[in-house]
């Protein structure tokens, strides 16, 4: 038997609440809802006061206590909208989402290990500069030109990731740790940094720093060097947060600092008064400042605290705790260091191991190379054509255009000699790849 059909008292409307539920419409109400009544405007519309008395309580209730939280809300979310479409159209209108381009890449296969043999041949070139630090990683060379840093496959020197950007000329970049650290000019002050994964080329970081003109930059494990005119700035490598930042004395500029392990050695000149300065590496520590006769040359920064004088040629050693100064020896003639000292750089990092004995290994090159011990003397010297290298418990150095040797830390003796063909200039450093050399000075060759 079929079902009833509703007669008209039968067919109550209902009117949903918030919370789900519904609550009978009955009377004028109903009429209000069907939009059939007297109280109806154009079109079926209910007039205001129809709506008022349509709306239930609970909902009227609801609405007047969060109108006033809706209203901020929504002028909020509008002014953030607001915001960042101003932030992007400034960003294009500088140029600086215009101005950059980017490629990252998979991590390269590792690079296999193995004895290097007495003779090299250049298996490929690059005329990027290398990194500064340690150049290669993961199996990556790091190289760049005037915007742009690339990572370079190390066995083929084909492209892998690269990073521009066309408004800005690069001060300077470092390869430390897995992590690679870009350092661009931007209006004339190196402080717009960015930080890369050497492996791939993605973006880690990118920050602008406070340093002010044109800077030198150097990097060791955990540490990158900036030093300016009259500041010298550490800072994280790794994620490229401040150390610390020391601005040198009213009427004061910074000629050199060199970090090492027992901290930043700075040499400054304030008109005919020179001081030397050590600083924490890491910690914003001034660990002492002395008043020395002339403009020293930091030489040493972690077998000892050593300086030059390059009018005497005199080694001084540094006392750790007070700087009390006492000459060391002899360096060498004054007339032959002058050249040599005047082209350090500016910010410099030691470079330095432990020997196999556990003694610690530092060396600098002056137009050939000297070893340190730590009781502030030269504990040996050979002829070098460029900067060395520390490698394990070795010395890694090019003797000459034909030649790189790796020498015994401790002893100065010479272990083995690999001969590279063709021959290089003056200047390059030497790390071991696999089986194969990477040589980097003023370009990028690798030889296997």
């Amino acid at each position: 038997m079929p079902e009833p059909t509703p007669g008209p008292d039968d067919r109550t409307p209902s009117r949903r609440l918030p919370s789900g539920g519904a609550i009978p419409v009955s009377g004028g109400d109903a009429a209000s809802v069907a939009g059939g009544d007297a109280g109806a405007g154009f079109g079926g519309v209910a007039t205001g006061e129809a709506r008022r008395a349509a709306v239930p309580p609970a909902l009227a209730e609801y609405r007047a206590r969060t109108a006033r939280s809706m209203r901020i809300y929504a002028a909020v979310l509008a002014g953030l909208v607001l915001i960042a479409a101003l932030g992007v159209r400034l960003a294009y209108a500088r140029g600086e989402l215009t101005h950059v381009s980017s490629s990252s890449a998979p991590a390269p296969a590792a690079v296999p290990s193995g004895s290097t043999a007495d003779s090299l041949a250049q298996v490929w070139r690059s005329g990027d500069r290398p990194a500064g630090g340690t150049p290669v990683q993961d199996g990556v060379v790091v190289s760049y030109d005037a915007h742009s840093v690339h990572g370079l496959d190390a066995r083929t020197g084909k492209l892998r990731w690269y990073y521009t950007r066309s408004d800005q000329t690069i001060c300077s970049v470092l390869q430390q740790d897995a992590s690679t650290i870009a350092i661009y000019d931007r209006h004339g002050n190196c402080d717009e940094v960015t930080g890369f994964a050497t492996a791939t080329g993605a973006v880690k970081w990118s920050r602008t720093m406070v340093d002010n003109g044109a800077t030198d930059a150097a990097s060791s494990p955990n540490v990158v060097l900036t030093v300016a005119r009259y500041s010298v700035h550490v800072i994280d490598n790794a994620g490229g947060l401040d150390r610390w930042n020391w601005v040198a004395p009213d009427h004061c500029s910074v000629d050199r600092a060199l970090a090492g392990s027992q901290g930043v050695l700075i040499s400054t000149s304030c008109g005919d008064e020179h001081r030397l300065v050590l600083r924490g590496l890491t910690s914003d520590e001034l660990k002492w400042s002395v008043t020395v006769p002339r403009a020293m040359v930091p030489v040493a920064a972690s077998a000892f605290l050593g300086a030059v004088d390059p009018e005497t040629g005199l080694l001084h050693s540094y006392s750790a705790t007070k700087g009390a100064d006492t000459p060391s020896g002899r360096l060498g003639d004054p007339a032959g260091l002058r050249e040599p000292l005047a082209g350090l750089p500016r910010a410099a990092t030691a470079v330095e191991g432990f020997t196999a004995s556990g003694e610690p290994l530092e060396v600098l090159w002056l137009g050939k190379l000297y070893s340190f011990a730590k009781s502030g003397t030269i504990s040996w010297s050979a002829a070098a054509a460029g900067p060395a290298t520390v490698q394990g418990t070795d010395v890694l150095a090019a003797a000459d255009g034909s030649e790189v040797q790796r020498i015994d830390g401790r002893t100065g003796r010479v272990a083995a000699r690999v001969a590279v063909s063709p021959e290089l200039p003056g200047g390059y450093r030497a790390f071991s790849v696999g089986n194969g050399l990477l040589l980097a000075g003023a370009d990028t060759r690798m030889y296997q």
